[in-house]
């Protein structure tokens, strides 16, 4: 989708000299889709506005049921000046289509104490995006691992949300920690005496 607006990380670094970084993610799953089962897919831009860009990216059933939800926050990171943009900077304005959302999804104030060390591993050069930072896509990886296939065949994750704070690179070793607060399962990625990454899971 936003390739086709010309609003992709591709396009803006070419064009501007910025990228685009995931500051948070959440994660709604409703029910689980089956194998082969058919579903339609819909992304859209559900807010634009500041700093921020919220992306929002449903799973429905051939009956129109949304079975996952999904919300991205962005912002707009100029890579020669090391710091954040506006993003109508990149061509984000207000003539830009955005949609209502769906349904409401409010961001957690993660609350991360008392976490304890459960598991250590360096980065790879597998786990590196197209700028050279640790995906967000593995970071995800690197909790969700942390779990055997039993404990999710088990209780599978019906919520997950993700907070990304600071940048790894190549090479750095991290340490995920955890914490069972209210029934929810707090975890941070750590770097160091830098948080890159907290993350809250609903099973």
């Amino acid at each position: 989708m936003l390739g086709e607006l010309e609003l992709d990380g591709v396009s803006l670094r070419e064009k501007y000299g910025c990228v685009w970084i995931f500051t948070r993610n959440r994660v709604e799953i409703d029910r689980e889709l089956l194998w082969k089962e058919p579903y339609i897919a819909e992304s859209f831009i559900s807010s634009a506005k500041g700093a921020k860009m919220t992306v929002d990216t449903v799973l429905k059933d051939t009956d129109g049921n949304i079975c996952v939800y999904s919300r991205i926050e962005m912002c707009v990171w100029d890579l020669a000046a090391k710091k954040i943009r506006r993003i109508r900077d990149v061509g984000v304005t207000s003539d830009t289509h955005t949609e209502a959302p769906e349904r409401e999804i409010e961001f957690s104030r993660l609350k991360h104490e008392g976490l304890e060390e459960i598991d250590r591993l360096v980065v790879k050069s597998g786990d590196i995006d197209f700028i050279r930072h640790t995906n967000n896509v593995s970071y995800v990886r690197f909790i969700m691992n942390t779990y055997s296939v039993k404990e999710l065949t088990e209780r599978p994750v019906k919520m997950i949300e993700v907070r990304y704070a600071g940048q790894t690179h190549e090479g750095d070793e991290l340490i995920i920690r955890k914490a069972i607060r209210d029934g929810r399962e707090l975890f941070d990625v750590v770097l160091g005496d830098m948080t890159a990454v907290e993350c809250e899971i609903v099973r």
